[in-house]
């Protein structure tokens, strides 16, 4: 296969250990876009050497034709790009258990902290500045890139993106590829057969379709009977959700629990009674393992040659390669501003949706409405994310309490004054925007 022109490509967040290894697997499996150049980048420069170190020995033993550079100058690294990966988080665990634990000294249970609650508003307060400013410089340096963002809370973040900047950019996460392989799991068939829509928001989104791909089948009868006889530990609220609202939650029960008052609690009337399931608790241990099995990696002690076998499931380097192919290729979900896409939430908010690529052109494909209860849960969603943006970019504590206020794994508006004036103090290094 021919080479594309050869191509910059820079990876802000280039010093994980959890995506950046990855990453560089996936471009040593994409030979269309052999030629080009990566550029790591990272504030951390030992971790960011670290990887660069481990990057070079992939790539050799993938005989894969990359010329990896790294720097901790941004600025530097965007001159002449033409796409830019951003997976950054700022001091993540230390801070994550913060979020968890201010909260629930003021009675608020929260399923994760991540993206919804007390703890996604503060997560993306932290995160925003950051990122807007990387957008910002972009729109500077490199106006023609496009952005493609890793970094949670995902909608949040995009949308102080899309309120304060111009960069062409889309939210990617693998949510998507998991739910599909539980339909898979419980149908008992190939993901391959499965042709499915899904639309809503990010780590909120829902099946409208799900069908046979060789037959047309609509699908979603049988799931809904096998579902309730097929429990899964981290889908019991989902399975619930189905119930009620007779419609899918693409996400596992710890994201789309932090959306929904009392989504902490994960228990169902089918079956034996089951305790809820400590998804931070599992989530730090899968992190160990990623960065145990890196650190083996880097000391000789895990073969590079199979650590490179397996691609990583994401589909960044897909959309990279289809646009410097220019041909078009479609995606089960981009997080983009909704454009019609789904006809009854907010233009103006972002939403995830199927997408497209075509060269340089990108976009989401309409979906129509969403069912109403399903509108209407995210529809209040969209208005937190807005003040949440506007909060972490201008400082702005009354759009902070606001996003408490309506934030429904809030009690009361009493605790909601309370926990943010407590939130705050606790991340004053963070967040100097509100106490200048």
């Amino acid at each position: 296969m021919a080479h594309s022109p050869a191509k910059k490509i820079v990876f802000l967040g280039g010093g994980s250990t959890q995506f950046a290894p990855t990453l560089i697997v996936d471009f040593i499996h994409s030979r269309e876009l052999y030629g080009s150049t990566i550029v790591l980048v990272d504030t951390n420069e030992a971790k960011l050497n670290t990887i660069f170190r481990l990057g070079k020995r992939l790539l050799e033993a993938g005989r894969a034709d990359f010329k990896l550079e790294s720097t901790a100058n941004r600025c530097d690294a965007l001159a002449g790009a033409d796409f830019v990966i951003i997976s950054v988080e700022v001091n993540r665990f230390p801070t994550w258990e913060t979020d968890r634990r201010i909260p629930k000294e003021f009675g608020i249970e929260q399923s994760l902290g991540e993206n919804g609650g007390p703890g996604g508003l503060f997560h993306a307060m932290r995160q925003i500045p950051g990122i807007v400013e990387i957008c910002q410089d972009v729109e500077r340096i490199c106006p023609d890139a496009l952005v493609l963002n890793l970094s949670n809370p995902m909608s949040r973040i995009l949308q102080a993106v899309k309120d304060y900047t111009k960069v062409k950019i889309i939210g990617l996460c693998h949510e998507i590829a998991d739910g599909n392989a539980y339909l898979s799991s419980i149908l008992e068939m190939p993901e391959s057969n499965l042709d499915v829509i899904a639309a809503g928001l990010n780590h909120f989104s829902w099946y409208l379709k799900i069908h046979d791909k060789q037959t047309g089948e609509d699908l979603y009868p049988k799931v809904r009977k096998l579902v309730p006889n097929n429990i899964h530990i981290d889908r019991l609220l989902v399975a619930d959700l189905l119930r009620l609202s007779n419609h899918l939650c693409v996400t596992s029960d710890s994201h789309v629990g932090e959306y929904l008052k009392d989504g902490h609690v994960w228990r169902t009337g089918w079956g034996p009674e089951m305790e809820p399931f400590d998804f931070f608790a599992y989530y730090l241990t899968y992190v160990k393992g990623i960065e145990e099995r890196v650190q083996s990696l880097i000391a000789g002690e895990f073969p590079a040659e199979e650590y490179i076998e397996k691609r990583s499931g994401e589909i960044v380097t897909d959309i990279i390669a289809a646009a410097v192919q220019g041909r078009e290729q479609r995606f089960h979900a981009f997080n983009l501003t909704n454009d019609g896409y789904i006809s009854n939430l907010p233009s103006a908010c972002v939403v995830e949706v199927p997408g497209w690529v075509s060269g340089k052109r990108f976009g989401g494909e309409p979906v129509g409405h969403l069912p109403p209860v399903l509108a209407g849960w995210c529809h209040l969603q969209t208005a937190i994310h807005c003040l949440n943006a506007k909060a972490a970019v201008e400082g702005d504590r009354q759009a902070a309490l606001d996003a408490l206020l309506l934030d429904p794994v809030v009690p009361d508006r009493l605790t909601a004054e309370q926990c943010l004036e407590a939130m705050l103090k606790a991340n004053r290094a963070y967040l100097p925007r509100f106490f200048t």
